[in-house]
């Protein structure tokens, strides 16, 4: 347990550390929910997976047990950028916009980015070669495509899914790309990983 604590502590931290310096940095005008959550959730989904990565071959209720921990992250974001948002001084016409798709797409995201952990910890089994993976094969795959095919990222990577979300601009032309995205990267991982792992058992 120790070592689930101390992740869910450090990239908790990150995230609200994250949240206060990016409205410190910017100017007046820009400081607002959506650009602290923005930046909290998104250092928030690289600490996240890796406590699914590294509960896969420890914990039997590992989807129950590691969702909650991104369930609690993803509130600890919010809370945070809530916090900030309400008391640094800003001139936006409105620093509370987007906030409901904010809210919900905190919580999507983070669920999603830990089932990826999940998927890759089974998969590979050894749980910080996982935690590295979660990193390594996401974002390596949204740098190809950035160079490539920048349109199939929404589709193809979790990074791509969430940035709608992230900035509060999610709407229906989304829906589709998020569902190939979680059927590729929550369902089919996860099924490949389970599959593994139980071929592993005696």
């Amino acid at each position: 347990m120790r070592a689930y604590r101390v992740i869910a502590g450090v990239t908790g931290v990150v995230g609200v550390l994250g949240a206060v310096l990016s409205q410190i940095g910017a100017a007046e005008a820009d400081r607002t929910f959506a650009s602290a959550s923005e930046v909290a959730q998104s250092l928030i989904s690289i600490g996240v997976p890796f406590i699914g990565a590294v509960a896969a071959r420890r914990e039997r209720s590992v989807f129950r047990f590691a969702i909650g921990y991104a369930v609690g992250l993803a509130a600890v974001g919010l809370v945070a950028s809530i916090l900030v948002a309400w008391l640094v001084p800003s001139t936006a016409s409105d620093r509370w916009e987007h906030a409901p798709v904010l809210v919900i797409g905190a919580f999507v995201t983070q669920v999603v980015a830990q089932l990826v952990g999940i998927g890759l910890g089974m998969l590979i089994g050894r749980g910080w070669i996982a935690a590295a993976a979660t990193i390594v094969f996401p974002l390596g795959l949204y740098g190809v495509l950035s160079a490539t095919a920048p349109g199939a990222r929404p589709w193809l990577t979790p990074f791509g899914s969430a940035q709608p979300w992230w900035n509060g601009e999610y709407g229906g032309s989304d829906v589709l790309p998020n569902l190939v995205m979680f059927a590729l990267w929550g369902l089919a991982l996860n099924l490949a990983g389970l599959y593994v792992a139980r071929s592993r058992q005696p």
